[in-house]
């Protein structure tokens, strides 16, 4: 037998992609490392280059993939204010359970296609493998289908962006920025990718929270005794 706990981190993986979200939209990932360095000699030109925040609340934000993870980001999003809309190769109604201060408010997202999503999204964040033959889902082709100035986000798997598509979609503004938490050749990512100025990187972190871990050995624990049929 083999077996897996795939539902164990959706939540950490969905927080990890909505502190990305908060870090691109004000510049904090850049303002992190800036201000230590450069704060106390120049806090005036820092000050006006992290002027131009944006506001997530009436944004809106377009989920690739809406399995567990993506539907659990898009609790934490709605709960923020934005406008949710899906791409899934499945398109039966979902219904999402916001929690407010105890009480659960429900949305149904019906998801739908994926040029929908590229052409109206504010923020767009990947939740799917790369293609069957082993190409990227998000190639120059894709990046043009875009909204000018969007933020991008990629918490599931390396090679899902093309990543030179995606450094001339910065460099070029098409992306506002981005946040990537995977990348195609890990353990060795690029460094231009990680010393761009518009992209916020962490070390494939999505599941690395201590109650993922923890509901990882509890569900383990649980299908082991049931597949050995133990009851107690």
């Amino acid at each position: 037998h083999v077996i897996n706990t795939p539902a164990a981190s959706s939540q950490s993986v969905a927080e990890l992609v909505m502190g990305h979200m908060f870090s691109i939209s004000r510049g904090l990932y850049d303002a992190g490392k800036e201000m230590p360095a450069n704060g106390a000699s120049n806090f005036k030109a820092l000050k006006k280059k992290y002027a131009k925040g944006i506001e997530l609340r009436g944004k809106k934000l377009g989920i690739v993939g809406f399995g567990r993870i993506g539907q659990s980001l898009a609790s934490y999003a709605l709960g923020c204010g934005m406008t949710v809309v899906a791409a899934d190769r499945f398109t039966d109604p979902v219904n999402i359970p916001v929690s407010v201060n105890g009480q659960d408010v429900n949305c149904s997202i019906t998801p739908g296609s994926i040029e929908t999503v590229l052409a109206e999204c504010d923020f767009i964040s990947l939740h799917i493998p790369k293609q069957a033959d082993g190409n990227a889902v998000i190639t120059a082709a894709e990046f043009a289908k875009m909204k000018d100035g969007v933020c991008l986000l990629n918490a599931a798997r390396g090679g899902v962006i093309d990543e030179d598509a995606l450094i001339e979609a910065l460099d070029s503004g098409k992306v506002r920025s981005c946040a990537l938490d995977v990348f195609e050749n890990e353990p060795t990512p690029r460094a231009d990718l990680l010393n761009h100025a518009k992209i916020a990187t962490t070390p494939h972190i999505g599941a690395a929270t201590g109650e993922a871990q923890d509901r990882i050995g509890t569900e383990l624990a649980s299908q082991i005794k049931e597949l050995l049929g133990v009851t107690t």
